[in-house]
């Protein structure tokens, strides 16, 4: 008498269960891929905002490190600081073109260009050639003067100001732009020199 073998039923996917799972892969990988994409994107932008912030805080660092050195010089010397709306002009000990330490004079104008509806500030040092330090639309920029107490003046010296030099320059960059403003770290008059008194002895001015 033959013994019978128990009949073992082979088990494994069906084709819809295969369909299934191959579907849920798709989305899912779908989905992943998404999310990759998007994080790369945000990552992308937040790099470039990044540089871009950089790239502007480094502008405005060049544009008011000159002005942030600004050294008095002796009265009625070329190198004396003047101020107007669209153009200053005086000595810095940080130039931008020259080696740094030693005053240098300088001059930094807002030059308009009504073809381009653009201003640019322009920098400049003897004998250098100019340099363009930023560039804003429209052409209500200008350059505004303080004291350490008092307004906002469109002139320096005001006739009321006993310095040479202001405590701080503004530089409106326009309506809806962010100002830009140096406070001056040195002295803002020079120490007068007995050459600069106004009496001498004997019509020979003093220190002569």
């Amino acid at each position: 008498m033959t013994a019978l073998t128990p009949h073992r039923s082979i088990k494994g996917f069906t084709l819809f269960e295969t369909l299934v799972v191959l579907v849920i892969t798709s989305l899912m990988g779908a989905v992943l891929m998404q999310g990759f994409g998007i994080i790369l994107a945000t990552r992308l932008s937040v790099s470039n905002t990044i540089s871009n912030l950089q790239d502007v805080v480094l502008n405005q660092n060049i544009a008011v490190d000159p002005l942030r050195g600004i050294l008095p010089d002796y009265r009625n010397n070329p190198n004396t600081f003047r101020g107007q709306a669209r153009m200053l002009s005086g000595q810095t000990l940080r130039p931008l073109l020259s080696a740094p330490g030693a005053p240098t004079a300088f001059k930094m104008t807002l030059d308009y260009d009504s073809g381009r509806n653009l201003t640019t500030l322009v920098y400049e040092e003897p004998g250098r050639s100019k340099a363009e330090l930023a560039r804003w639309p429209g052409s209500s920029q200008s350059f505004k003067y303080r004291d350490l107490t008092g307004n906002w003046e469109s002139v320096w010296p005001p006739p009321a100001s006993t310095s040479q030099t202001p405590w701080l320059i503004w530089i409106d960059t326009g309506p809806t732009l962010t100002p830009l403003i140096a406070s001056l770290a040195g002295p803002h008059d020079r120490v007068t020199r007995l050459q600069d008194a106004p009496f001498s002895l004997g019509g020979v001015p003093l220190g002569n």
